[in-house]
């Protein structure tokens, strides 16, 4: 990819791993950086995060990053996310199929899909959302494959946190 390509992708995906394809040092070096751009990435989606457990950590995961927090308090609200997470995975009661079609009622987005496709979809950015939070202490960083290849990922914002990457 040359910069070029980068500045008219509209791709995401494609983008990271050419970046870490071609420029792998430089790949090594972006985990700040990368962690930011998934913070964006899962603000841009709120509307598919209503839980309360997701946006708190989303909340903590911007004060970690900016030293605010300490690591445990990030593992504690990683703990509740993580709860909301699999509140998907597991819900096999009346109860818990009744919150998620609650969830899915109250984002217009999701209202005319078909409650799996919905669920499914909420469940990505549950489980986007989640991995944002602990990327950085992740020990398989900077490449997560999981966030590395959602479609919650944002051309645009990878562009606005980095600059073309590729040398000349």
């Amino acid at each position: 990819m040359t910069n070029e390509e980068w500045a008219a992708s509209t791709s995401a995906p494609t983008m990271l791993e050419a970046l870490r394809a071609q420029n792998p040092d430089y790949f090594q070096t972006l985990t700040p950086i990368l962690h930011r751009y998934f913070i964006a990435c899962s603000w841009r989606i709120k509307h598919l995060i209503p839980q309360k457990g997701l946006r708190n950590g989303l909340q903590g995961t911007e004060k970690w990053a900016d030293g605010l927090i300490t690591d445990q308090e990030l593992y504690d609200l990683d703990w509740h996310a993580e709860a909301d997470c699999f509140a998907f995975d597991y819900a096999d009661t009346k109860e818990d199929i009744r919150e998620i079609e609650k969830l899915i009622a109250s984002i217009d987005q999701l209202r005319t899909m078909k409650f799996e496709d919905a669920a499914a979809m909420l469940r990505e950015a549950a489980y986007f959302a989640e991995g944002t939070l602990i990327y950085p202490k992740m020990k398989r960083r900077p490449y997560f494959k999981r966030l590395f290849i959602s479609q919650f990922l944002c051309p645009d914002l990878l562009r606005k946190h980095i600059h073309a990457p590729f040398p000349q």
